[in-house]
């Protein structure tokens, strides 16, 4: 395990937000975030990024590592108590000073933090605490894999996408390396706008940040290409979506938010290419969460965002779908609730 030198980027010049802005953020949890940690280089990529949040909204960043299950030892007469493995002692010592030395080197930058460690699962203790401990955000460096190997062999990444009831902010592993360098304060944040519900779900969440971050709220509208004399290509501006998409941003700019409506052609590879073009940007998408047979057949939004954008990304539940999660993951993992350390 390694201790990283954390490194926050410095709140942007201008006005703070005003505290009904930060209450409506306050009121999604979005002050509470989860970042669990593997020990790794690239894990610690997460910090920074917690670090925005947090110290803007006032909140808490809660440093979570899971060990591996090891069964006990089994040695004397039946019914007597068996002595605890010493290999798993050591790794519980070794992952409690670890977060306790990320906890420190992130109170110089006036952050709080908690850790807690657990034992399980990975990704059903992170879904586990992050709905128990009503976390508005759990945000880690994710890992993807081909499609035909995570049908085959899954990761965390895959299973707590299955698992997770609530926003999952996402820095693909691929994609983001830090290195020690500070991430740009998020001047933009994206929003695909597409059909179905998901645009919806993550709207809620997108401008919550948007305005507490003081940043640009930007939705993009998936347009078709229109032809036009000669074989030329441009965006038809004037649809039923745009119209609906222009009224959603002027009523967000009554509400304080900087909000402004784009057409980009090329679905989420298109997406993926405007984010490049803001410097340190975030995608805030919606998504059904597919996973196993459903998201290998029909796919997933969320997940072909993760693949393609070259930053982070958050990707909100559906309702339905987090609500039946939440209650899943409460009834089949309360017994490890004991098993938590926390500090």
């Amino acid at each position: 395990m390694t201790v990283p030198d954390i490194r926050v980027p410095a709140p942007p010049k201008g006005q703070m937000a005003s505290e009904q802005v930060l209450s409506r953020a306050r009121s999604l949890r979005l002050d509470r975030i989860l970042v669990p940690l593997d020990g790794s280089n690239e894990s610690e990529q997460a910090l920074p990024y917690a670090a925005i949040i947090a110290r803007r909204l006032g909140g808490e960043i809660n440093l979570f590592h899971c060990l591996q299950p090891m069964h006990p030892v089994q040695i004397g007469r039946p019914g007597h108590l068996p002595y605890p493995d010493a290999q798993h002692d050591r790794g519980s010592h070794l992952a409690t000073a670890y977060l306790d030395e990320v906890k420190t080197r992130l109170k110089p930058h006036g952050l709080n933090a908690r850790w807690n460690v657990g034992t399980g699962n990975a990704a059903a203790l992170i879904a586990y605490r992050a709905a128990t401990g009503k976390f508005g955000l759990t945000l880690l460096a994710a890992h993807t894999r081909p499609r035909v190997v995570r049908g085959i062999q899954a990761n965390a990444t895959t299973d707590l996408w299955r698992l997770t009831a609530g926003p999952l902010f996402l820095i693909n592993r691929a994609h983001i390396r830090l290195n020690g360098s500070m991430p740009p304060h998020p001047e933009t944040i994206f929003v695909p706008v597409r059909g179905g519900g998901t645009s919806r779900t993550a709207m809620p969440v997108a401008s919550a940040l948007a305005m507490a971050l003081n940043s640009r709220l930007v939705l993009l509208l998936n347009t078709p290409a229109v032809k036009e004399s000669g074989g030329a290509k441009s965006i038809d501006t004037v649809t039923p979506e745009r119209i609906a998409a222009e009224r959603l941003a002027e009523e967000l700019r009554g509400q304080g938010c900087r909000a402004e409506v784009e057409n980009v052609m090329g679905g989420v590879i298109g997406v993926a290419r405007r984010q490049l073009q803001e410097r340190g940007s975030w995608v805030v998408a919606g998504s059904h969460m597919r996973s196993g047979l459903g998201r290998l057949i029909r796919g997933s939004d969320g997940d072909n965002f993760l693949r393609q954008c070259r930053g982070p990304l958050i990707v909100v539940p559906e309702a339905s779908v987090a609500r039946a999660r939440e209650k899943s993951i409460r009834k089949q993992m309360a017994p490890q609730d004991s098993a938590l350390l926390v500090r």
